[in-house]
């Protein structure tokens, strides 16, 4: 997984660059955010990374532990990964989370294994309508 983690890595950053946004690693601050991007304006947004196998995974799980409070300008990216395809980049907002439809977005609470809460995206080809709305060129505005 590791490896998709570096592919995603670069793959965000080089897609944000093209369209003039500055993306820089998270050097601190709270644990849930991976990288803050910068806009010419200077708006400033966070976003925690996610990498998936689209082939071996049908979910992502957004650790709550991790993530935090979902705010309006944390994003969760996910980027799906297809052998010899161009890689799926979902910017979704986290507020999104927290408000789950029991068909793409899902909420997992362990009672009192906090620690194993998470909010799950599913990735499947009937889901794919509603999380085209989260596709990169359709959120890019949000970010500038």
């Amino acid at each position: 997984m590791e490896e998709f983690r570096k592919q995603a890595e670069n793959t965000l950053k080089a897609k944000l660059t093209k369209v003039g946004l500055e993306i820089s690693p998270k050097e601190n601050g709270r644990e849930g955010v991976d990288f803050i991007v910068k806009s010419e304006n200077g708006k400033q947004s966070e976003i925690f990374l996610q990498a998936m196998d689209l082939i071996a995974q049908q979910s992502s799980k957004v650790p709550k532990e991790k993530l935090g409070e979902p705010n309006e300008n944390l994003w969760v990216a996910l980027i799906g990964f297809i052998p010899e395809k161009e890689p799926l980049i979902f910017l979704i907002p986290s507020k999104t989370l927290v408000k789950p439809d029991g068909f793409v977005f899902f909420e997992n609470n362990v009672g009192l294994h906090t620690y194993l809460s998470n909010w799950e995206i599913k990735v499947f080809i009937k889901g794919m309508e509603q999380l085209g709305e989260y596709i990169i060129y359709n959120q890019i505005e949000n970010f500038k």
